[in-house]
């Protein structure tokens, strides 16, 4: 199988974990703690993507180390995926009357391919399946 496929298929690994983690975290602070669903939204965002970040490094694109420069372009990326996200997310739960959890997975289901093009190209710098030069 080649390289791009099989890092394709440890991103969604990486992915299907990560969003896990942040459904649970979404659902507990908003259906338990009563928090506002677009901030639960944004606290459990930032908790999958930093955690994603740190298991991409590692596991998907064998970063080697976690460097600032890295997270710096994880971060960004992020960050604009972030607000696309939350005022998606904002239009189908209010606008659509979508149930908060459904609009979430649907969300990430369209994130996935974005973010692991972007993540590929701008954050880990590989190209053409080997890794760019510096780093």
């Amino acid at each position: 199988m080649p390289e791009r496929l099989l890092q394709l298929a440890r991103f969604c690994i990486v992915g299907i974990t990560c969003l896990a983690l942040s459904l649970i975290v979404l659902a507990a602070l908003h259906d338990l703690a009563g928090v506002n669903y677009l901030v639960a939204y944004v606290t459990a965002f930032i908790l999958g993507n930093l955690s994603g970040y740190l298991l991409n490094a590692r596991f998907t694109f064998f970063a080697g180390c976690v460097d600032h420069a890295g997270a710096v372009r994880y971060l960004l990326v992020n960050v604009v995926l972030l607000c696309v996200n939350t005022v998606a997310l904002k239009l189908f739960v209010d606008g659509f009357q979508m149930w908060y959890l459904a609009a979430a997975i649907v969300l990430a289901a369209v994130n996935a391919p974005v973010s692991f093009a972007a993540q590929r190209v701008i954050t880990y710098r590989l190209e053409g399946g080997r890794r760019a030069a510096g780093a």
